[in-house]
Protein backbone atom coordinates (compact mmCIF):
# COMPACT_ATOMS: atom_id res chain seq x y z
CA UNK A 1 0.00 0.00 0.00
CA UNK A 2 1.59 3.41 -1.06
CA UNK A 3 1.41 5.96 1.47
CA UNK A 4 -0.56 8.95 0.87
CA UNK A 5 1.95 11.60 -0.52
CA UNK A 6 1.44 14.13 2.59
CA UNK A 7 2.32 11.39 5.10
CA UNK A 8 6.06 12.57 4.88
CA UNK A 9 5.46 15.96 4.95
CA UNK A 10 3.50 15.98 7.79
CA UNK A 11 6.11 13.94 9.71
CA UNK A 12 8.90 16.42 8.95
CA UNK A 13 8.72 18.89 11.97
CA UNK A 14 8.86 15.59 14.62
CA UNK A 15 11.90 14.29 13.46
CA UNK A 16 14.34 17.50 13.57
CA UNK A 17 17.19 17.12 15.32
CA UNK A 18 17.71 20.10 18.09
CA UNK A 19 21.04 20.15 18.29
CA UNK A 20 21.13 20.77 14.66
CA UNK A 21 19.04 23.60 15.05
CA UNK A 22 20.39 25.10 17.57
CA UNK A 23 23.58 25.27 15.98
CA UNK A 24 22.14 26.76 13.11
CA UNK A 25 20.25 29.74 15.07
CA UNK A 26 23.68 30.32 17.43
CA UNK A 27 25.69 30.55 13.84
CA UNK A 28 22.88 32.87 12.22
CA UNK A 29 23.08 35.43 14.61
CA UNK A 30 26.96 35.19 14.87
CA UNK A 31 26.75 36.18 11.06
CA UNK A 32 24.73 39.68 12.11
CA UNK A 33 27.19 40.35 15.36
CA UNK A 34 29.88 39.55 13.12
CA UNK A 35 28.86 42.27 10.20
CA UNK A 36 27.21 45.13 12.98
CA UNK A 37 30.80 44.87 14.68
CA UNK A 38 32.59 45.27 11.19
CA UNK A 39 30.01 48.24 10.26
CA UNK A 40 31.10 50.18 13.82
CA UNK A 41 34.83 49.99 13.28
CA UNK A 42 37.17 51.98 10.90
CA UNK A 43 38.27 49.86 7.63
CA UNK A 44 41.60 49.53 7.61
CA UNK A 45 43.77 49.85 10.69
CA UNK A 46 45.84 53.06 8.11
CA UNK A 47 42.79 55.11 9.53
CA UNK A 48 43.73 54.48 13.42
CA UNK A 49 42.49 52.05 15.95
CA UNK A 50 39.53 50.64 15.55
CA UNK A 51 36.73 52.02 16.74
CA UNK A 52 34.16 49.72 19.54
CA UNK A 53 37.48 47.11 19.33
CA UNK A 54 36.63 44.89 21.53
CA UNK A 55 33.34 43.90 19.78
CA UNK A 56 35.14 43.81 16.28
CA UNK A 57 38.06 41.65 17.70
CA UNK A 58 35.50 38.91 19.30
CA UNK A 59 33.56 38.93 15.81
CA UNK A 60 33.39 35.12 14.65
CA UNK A 61 34.71 36.22 10.60
CA UNK A 62 33.92 33.68 8.32
CA UNK A 63 34.07 31.11 11.02
CA UNK A 64 30.69 31.47 11.96
CA UNK A 65 29.50 30.33 7.97
CA UNK A 66 31.75 27.13 7.91
CA UNK A 67 28.96 24.99 10.11
CA UNK A 68 26.29 25.81 7.07
CA UNK A 69 28.50 24.35 5.12
CA UNK A 70 29.75 21.17 6.29
CA UNK A 71 25.94 20.68 7.46
CA UNK A 72 25.30 20.85 3.45
CA UNK A 73 27.98 18.35 1.96
CA UNK A 74 27.06 15.87 4.78
CA UNK A 75 22.96 15.87 4.83
CA UNK A 76 22.85 16.05 0.84
CA UNK A 77 26.40 13.71 0.05
CA UNK A 78 25.25 10.95 2.86
CA UNK A 79 22.09 9.10 0.42
CA UNK A 80 24.79 8.78 -1.80
CA UNK A 81 27.17 7.56 0.29
CA UNK A 82 24.48 4.90 1.49
CA UNK A 83 23.74 3.92 -1.88
CA UNK A 84 27.83 3.44 -2.49
CA UNK A 85 27.85 0.94 0.75
CA UNK A 86 24.58 -0.38 1.15
CA UNK A 87 23.10 -0.48 -2.53
CA UNK A 88 20.13 1.70 -1.53
CA UNK A 89 18.20 3.12 -4.31
CA UNK A 90 19.64 5.91 -6.63
CA UNK A 91 18.73 9.16 -5.47
CA UNK A 92 16.47 10.70 -7.45
CA UNK A 93 17.66 13.92 -8.76
CA UNK A 94 14.52 15.17 -10.29
CA UNK A 95 13.36 15.64 -6.32
CA UNK A 96 16.73 16.20 -5.16
CA UNK A 97 17.01 19.54 -7.76
CA UNK A 98 13.57 20.58 -7.03
CA UNK A 99 13.56 20.29 -3.38
CA UNK A 100 16.77 22.46 -2.97
CA UNK A 101 15.65 24.94 -5.45
CA UNK A 102 12.65 25.32 -3.06
CA UNK A 103 15.18 25.41 0.07
CA UNK A 104 17.29 28.19 -1.49
CA UNK A 105 15.62 30.65 -4.16
CA UNK A 106 12.34 31.85 -3.51
CA UNK A 107 13.90 34.12 -0.15
CA UNK A 108 16.53 35.17 -1.95
CA UNK A 109 14.76 35.81 -5.32
CA UNK A 110 12.16 37.86 -2.36
CA UNK A 111 15.29 39.65 -0.96
CA UNK A 112 16.70 40.68 -4.06
CA UNK A 113 13.36 42.36 -5.09
CA UNK A 114 12.94 44.08 -1.86
CA UNK A 115 17.01 45.15 -2.36
CA UNK A 116 16.74 46.18 -5.98
CA UNK A 117 13.68 48.11 -5.41
CA UNK A 118 14.21 49.73 -2.22
CA UNK A 119 17.97 50.51 -1.73
CA UNK A 120 18.92 49.80 -5.49
CA UNK A 121 16.26 51.69 -8.01
CA UNK A 122 18.26 54.54 -8.65
CA UNK A 123 21.43 52.67 -9.81
CA UNK A 124 19.74 50.64 -12.30
CA UNK A 125 20.62 51.00 -15.87
CA UNK A 126 19.04 47.99 -17.61
CA UNK A 127 17.71 44.82 -17.38
CA UNK A 128 20.59 43.29 -16.82
CA UNK A 129 21.08 44.70 -14.03
CA UNK A 130 17.61 43.36 -12.71
CA UNK A 131 18.75 39.99 -14.24
CA UNK A 132 22.07 39.55 -13.05
CA UNK A 133 21.39 38.52 -9.30
CA UNK A 134 18.12 36.56 -9.87
CA UNK A 135 20.26 34.54 -11.99
CA UNK A 136 22.96 34.32 -9.35
CA UNK A 137 25.74 36.26 -11.76
CA UNK A 138 26.68 38.78 -9.58
CA UNK A 139 29.43 37.71 -8.63
CA UNK A 140 31.21 36.09 -11.66
CA UNK A 141 30.23 39.67 -13.55
CA UNK A 142 30.65 41.35 -10.53
CA UNK A 143 27.82 44.51 -9.58
CA UNK A 144 27.65 46.08 -6.12
CA UNK A 145 24.18 45.81 -4.68
CA UNK A 146 23.22 47.18 -1.36
CA UNK A 147 21.95 44.57 0.48
CA UNK A 148 23.48 41.38 -1.29
CA UNK A 149 26.95 42.66 0.57
CA UNK A 150 27.09 38.83 1.44
CA UNK A 151 24.93 37.13 -0.96
CA UNK A 152 28.03 35.69 -2.33
CA UNK A 153 27.40 32.18 -0.83
CA UNK A 154 23.71 31.67 -1.96
CA UNK A 155 25.65 31.28 -5.87
CA UNK A 156 28.12 28.92 -4.07
CA UNK A 157 25.73 26.80 -2.43
CA UNK A 158 23.88 26.70 -5.99
CA UNK A 159 26.96 25.58 -7.23
CA UNK A 160 27.43 23.07 -4.74
CA UNK A 161 24.11 21.37 -5.31
CA UNK A 162 24.51 21.00 -9.51
CA UNK A 163 27.95 19.64 -8.75
CA UNK A 164 27.22 17.52 -5.61
CA UNK A 165 25.79 14.33 -8.23
CA UNK A 166 29.04 14.73 -10.51
CA UNK A 167 31.48 14.59 -7.22
CA UNK A 168 28.77 11.52 -6.04
CA UNK A 169 29.89 9.83 -9.45
CA UNK A 170 33.57 10.47 -9.32
CA UNK A 171 33.98 9.30 -5.69
CA UNK A 172 32.06 6.24 -5.64
CA UNK A 173 33.79 4.70 -8.99
CA UNK A 174 36.98 5.28 -6.80
CA UNK A 175 35.60 3.28 -4.43
CA UNK A 176 34.16 0.41 -6.52
CA UNK A 177 35.21 -3.22 -6.61
CA UNK A 178 36.52 -2.87 -2.83
CA UNK A 179 34.56 -5.44 -0.42
CA UNK A 180 36.44 -3.88 2.63
CA UNK A 181 34.05 -0.63 4.06
CA UNK A 182 37.16 0.95 5.60
CA UNK A 183 39.16 0.46 2.64
CA UNK A 184 36.53 2.14 0.27
CA UNK A 185 35.63 4.29 2.96
CA UNK A 186 39.92 5.65 2.63
CA UNK A 187 39.28 5.42 -1.64
CA UNK A 188 36.51 7.53 -1.37
CA UNK A 189 37.87 10.40 1.12
CA UNK A 190 40.78 10.95 -1.38
CA UNK A 191 39.07 13.45 -3.51
CA UNK A 192 37.83 14.92 -0.63
CA UNK A 193 41.44 15.44 0.12
CA UNK A 194 41.98 17.11 -2.91
CA UNK A 195 39.29 20.08 -1.99
CA UNK A 196 40.53 21.00 0.84
CA UNK A 197 43.70 21.30 -0.68
CA UNK A 198 41.99 23.17 -3.61
CA UNK A 199 40.59 25.55 -0.40
CA UNK A 200 44.02 26.74 0.52
CA UNK A 201 45.56 27.32 -2.97
CA UNK A 202 42.82 29.08 -4.22
CA UNK A 203 43.12 31.29 -1.22
CA UNK A 204 47.34 31.90 -1.45
CA UNK A 205 46.65 32.95 -5.67
CA UNK A 206 43.50 35.39 -4.70
CA UNK A 207 45.39 37.22 -1.70
CA UNK A 208 48.92 36.97 -3.62
CA UNK A 209 47.62 37.79 -7.07
CA UNK A 210 45.24 40.68 -5.99
CA UNK A 211 44.41 43.19 -3.69
CA UNK A 212 41.02 45.25 -1.72
CA UNK A 213 38.50 42.57 -2.10
CA UNK A 214 38.84 41.20 -5.88
CA UNK A 215 35.58 39.58 -7.35
CA UNK A 216 37.36 36.07 -7.04
CA UNK A 217 37.31 35.77 -3.03
CA UNK A 218 33.97 35.29 -3.71
CA UNK A 219 33.66 32.13 -5.70
CA UNK A 220 33.34 28.99 -4.44
CA UNK A 221 36.72 27.42 -4.71
CA UNK A 222 37.50 29.23 -1.28
CA UNK A 223 35.01 27.11 0.64
CA UNK A 224 35.47 23.60 -1.61
CA UNK A 225 37.10 22.20 2.14
CA UNK A 226 34.32 22.98 4.33
CA UNK A 227 31.84 21.06 1.49
CA UNK A 228 34.49 18.38 1.55
CA UNK A 229 35.07 18.22 5.31
CA UNK A 230 31.29 17.42 5.30
CA UNK A 231 31.11 14.77 3.18
CA UNK A 232 34.11 12.92 4.54
CA UNK A 233 31.43 13.22 7.33
CA UNK A 234 28.95 11.67 5.62
CA UNK A 235 31.22 8.69 4.52
CA UNK A 236 32.45 8.19 8.08
CA UNK A 237 28.57 7.84 9.41
CA UNK A 238 27.90 5.41 7.08
CA UNK A 239 31.07 3.19 7.48
CA UNK A 240 30.18 3.77 11.16
CA UNK A 241 26.67 2.31 10.60
CA UNK A 242 27.88 -0.60 7.61
CA UNK A 243 30.90 -1.18 9.93
CA UNK A 244 30.79 -0.54 13.30
CA UNK A 245 34.66 0.03 14.90
CA UNK A 246 36.24 0.65 10.95
CA UNK A 247 35.46 4.29 11.60
CA UNK A 248 38.06 6.45 13.02
CA UNK A 249 39.43 6.90 16.11
CA UNK A 250 38.06 10.63 17.06
CA UNK A 251 34.38 9.44 15.95
CA UNK A 252 34.50 7.40 18.73
CA UNK A 253 36.21 9.79 20.87
CA UNK A 254 33.46 12.50 20.36
CA UNK A 255 31.23 9.63 22.16
CA UNK A 256 33.06 10.04 25.29
CA UNK A 257 34.94 13.48 25.39
CA UNK A 258 32.65 15.65 23.37
CA UNK A 259 33.56 18.39 25.20
CA UNK A 260 37.58 18.21 23.81
CA UNK A 261 35.86 19.02 20.75
CA UNK A 262 34.67 21.91 21.47
CA UNK A 263 37.45 23.01 23.61
CA UNK A 264 39.33 22.66 20.34
CA UNK A 265 36.86 24.60 18.70
CA UNK A 266 37.14 27.61 21.39
CA UNK A 267 41.04 27.56 20.65
CA UNK A 268 40.58 27.76 16.97
CA UNK A 269 38.05 30.52 17.34
CA UNK A 270 40.78 32.31 19.80
CA UNK A 271 43.52 32.46 16.93
CA UNK A 272 41.29 33.43 14.23
CA UNK A 273 40.41 36.38 16.62
CA UNK A 274 44.09 37.21 17.12
CA UNK A 275 43.95 37.35 13.79
CA UNK A 276 48.48 35.65 13.39
CA UNK A 277 49.73 38.21 10.73
CA UNK A 278 47.37 40.56 11.07
CA UNK A 279 45.90 43.42 12.82
CA UNK A 280 43.23 42.19 15.44
CA UNK A 281 39.73 44.28 15.04
CA UNK A 282 40.64 45.48 11.45
CA UNK A 283 38.69 44.09 8.39
CA UNK A 284 42.58 44.89 6.45
CA UNK A 285 42.73 42.81 3.11
CA UNK A 286 44.96 39.86 4.51
CA UNK A 287 48.13 39.30 3.38
CA UNK A 288 48.66 35.08 2.29
CA UNK A 289 50.04 34.09 5.58
CA UNK A 290 47.25 35.43 7.40
CA UNK A 291 44.99 34.36 5.01
CA UNK A 292 46.05 31.07 5.31
CA UNK A 293 45.93 31.00 8.82
CA UNK A 294 42.22 32.13 8.99
CA UNK A 295 41.37 29.38 6.51
CA UNK A 296 42.87 26.65 8.77
CA UNK A 297 41.19 28.62 11.63
CA UNK A 298 37.94 28.28 9.35
CA UNK A 299 38.11 24.64 8.61
CA UNK A 300 39.49 23.57 11.85
CA UNK A 301 36.91 25.38 14.25
CA UNK A 302 33.93 24.41 11.84
CA UNK A 303 35.05 20.65 11.76
CA UNK A 304 35.26 20.41 16.01
CA UNK A 305 32.05 22.49 16.48
CA UNK A 306 29.95 19.76 14.28
CA UNK A 307 31.89 16.52 15.21
CA UNK A 308 30.04 15.71 18.64
CA UNK A 309 27.00 16.99 16.78
CA UNK A 310 26.82 14.26 13.94
CA UNK A 311 28.13 11.64 15.97
CA UNK A 312 26.07 9.51 17.47
CA UNK A 313 25.40 9.78 20.80
CA UNK A 314 27.97 12.50 21.51
CA UNK A 315 26.06 14.82 22.22
CA UNK A 316 26.47 16.06 25.97
CA UNK A 317 23.47 17.53 28.56
CA UNK A 318 25.63 20.89 28.20
CA UNK A 319 25.38 20.97 24.33
CA UNK A 320 21.30 19.74 24.37
CA UNK A 321 20.78 22.71 27.17
CA UNK A 322 23.02 25.06 25.00
CA UNK A 323 21.52 24.44 21.60
CA UNK A 324 17.50 22.46 22.04
CA UNK A 325 16.27 25.12 23.85
CA UNK A 326 12.69 27.04 22.17
CA UNK A 327 15.19 30.16 21.31
CA UNK A 328 17.83 28.73 19.91
CA UNK A 329 16.21 26.17 18.12
CA UNK A 330 13.81 28.86 16.49
CA UNK A 331 16.31 30.87 15.24
CA UNK A 332 18.06 27.94 13.52
CA UNK A 333 14.62 27.47 11.30
CA UNK A 334 14.39 31.27 10.34
CA UNK A 335 17.85 30.85 10.24
CA UNK A 336 18.19 31.53 6.56
CA UNK A 337 16.15 34.49 6.46
CA UNK A 338 18.58 35.81 9.05
CA UNK A 339 21.38 35.37 6.87
CA UNK A 340 19.53 36.74 4.10
CA UNK A 341 18.01 39.50 5.49
CA UNK A 342 20.26 41.55 8.20
CA UNK A 343 22.20 43.66 5.54
CA UNK A 344 19.40 45.41 4.11
CA UNK A 345 18.26 45.54 7.91
CA UNK A 346 21.44 47.27 8.20
CA UNK A 347 21.34 49.66 5.31
CA UNK A 348 18.02 50.78 6.35
CA UNK A 349 19.02 51.48 9.59
CA UNK A 350 21.96 53.59 8.09
CA UNK A 351 19.39 55.39 6.04
CA UNK A 352 21.50 54.59 2.86
CA UNK A 353 19.61 53.50 -0.41
CA UNK A 354 17.63 54.98 -3.06
CA UNK A 355 14.21 55.55 -1.04
CA UNK A 356 16.83 57.51 1.19
CA UNK A 357 17.61 59.69 -1.89
CA UNK A 358 21.22 58.38 -2.29
CA UNK A 359 23.00 54.38 -1.98
CA UNK A 360 26.15 54.76 -0.05
CA UNK A 361 28.31 51.37 0.60
CA UNK A 362 28.52 49.96 3.91
CA UNK A 363 32.23 50.87 3.68
CA UNK A 364 31.51 54.59 3.27
CA UNK A 365 29.15 54.63 6.82
CA UNK A 366 31.40 52.52 9.41
CA UNK A 367 31.31 53.84 12.76
CA UNK A 368 28.27 55.89 12.51
CA UNK A 369 26.61 53.96 15.27
CA UNK A 370 28.31 52.50 17.67
CA UNK A 371 27.61 48.89 18.40
CA UNK A 372 24.57 48.41 20.52
CA UNK A 373 22.83 51.00 18.38
CA UNK A 374 23.21 49.01 15.77
CA UNK A 375 23.25 45.60 16.33
CA UNK A 376 19.88 45.94 18.57
CA UNK A 377 17.44 47.29 15.88
CA UNK A 378 19.31 45.00 13.10
CA UNK A 379 18.99 42.16 15.04
CA UNK A 380 15.32 42.76 16.04
CA UNK A 381 14.10 43.85 13.18
CA UNK A 382 16.41 40.51 10.81
CA UNK A 383 14.41 38.23 13.16
CA UNK A 384 10.73 39.94 12.63
CA UNK A 385 11.59 39.66 9.19
CA UNK A 386 12.96 36.41 8.58
CA UNK A 387 10.02 35.07 10.63
CA UNK A 388 7.79 36.62 8.05
CA UNK A 389 10.06 35.31 5.33
CA UNK A 390 9.34 31.57 6.91
CA UNK A 391 6.51 31.44 7.66
CA UNK A 392 4.81 33.01 4.62
CA UNK A 393 6.89 31.74 1.74
CA UNK A 394 9.78 29.33 2.97
CA UNK A 395 7.90 26.56 4.89
CA UNK A 396 4.80 26.50 2.30
CA UNK A 397 7.18 26.42 -1.07
CA UNK A 398 9.33 23.57 1.03
CA UNK A 399 6.13 21.86 1.99
CA UNK A 400 4.73 21.94 -1.92
CA UNK A 401 8.27 20.63 -2.97
CA UNK A 402 8.19 17.69 -0.75
CA UNK A 403 4.26 16.82 -1.73
CA UNK A 404 5.24 17.04 -5.15
CA UNK A 405 8.33 14.67 -4.36
CA UNK A 406 6.21 12.37 -2.31
CA UNK A 407 3.29 12.67 -5.60
CA UNK A 408 6.22 11.41 -7.88
CA UNK A 409 7.53 8.61 -5.81
CA UNK A 410 3.74 7.26 -5.15
CA UNK A 411 3.00 7.45 -8.86
CA UNK A 412 6.57 5.91 -9.75
CA UNK A 413 5.84 2.90 -7.10
CA UNK A 414 2.25 2.59 -8.69
CA UNK A 415 3.35 2.10 -12.11
CA UNK A 416 6.17 -0.41 -11.20
CA UNK A 417 4.63 -4.23 -11.24
CA UNK A 418 7.09 -5.66 -8.81
CA UNK A 419 8.09 -3.34 -5.77
CA UNK A 420 11.81 -2.20 -5.59
CA UNK A 421 13.69 -1.91 -1.91
CA UNK A 422 12.62 0.81 -0.98
CA UNK A 423 15.01 3.90 -0.33
CA UNK A 424 15.75 4.77 3.35
CA UNK A 425 13.60 7.82 3.86
CA UNK A 426 15.67 10.85 4.92
CA UNK A 427 15.46 12.40 8.60
CA UNK A 428 14.32 15.49 8.70
CA UNK A 429 17.90 17.46 8.56
CA UNK A 430 19.32 15.34 5.31
CA UNK A 431 15.65 17.04 3.69
CA UNK A 432 16.28 20.40 4.05
CA UNK A 433 19.64 21.17 5.54
CA UNK A 434 19.77 24.99 6.54
CA UNK A 435 21.42 26.54 3.15
CA UNK A 436 23.14 30.24 3.84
Amino acid sequence: MVAPPTAGVAARDKTRVRTLDGIRGICAMAVVFTHVAFATFVLSSAAGPPREGIWSILAAGQLSIGPFFIMSGLFLYKPFVRRAFLGTAKPDLGRFFVRRGARLLPAFWLMTAFCLLVLNLDALQGVWDVLRPFLLLHIYDFHYYAGLDVAWTVPAETQFYLALPVLAWFIHRLGRGVDDPARKARRMLVPLGVLVVLQFAWTAYVHSAYEAWPPQYFWPFGITGLFAIGMAMAIWSVLAEVSPGSEPAFWRLAVRRPHLFWLGALVAYAINCAQPFGVPGTADWQTTPAALVRDAMLLSFSFLLMVPLVVPGAASRFMEVTLGNGVMRYLGRISYGIYLWHFPMMYLRFGSGSIFGETVPVQMLLGKFGFWALVIPVALSTIAVASVSYWVLERPVIRLADRWAAARKAKEAAARPVAPAAEEPLRQEERSPAAI
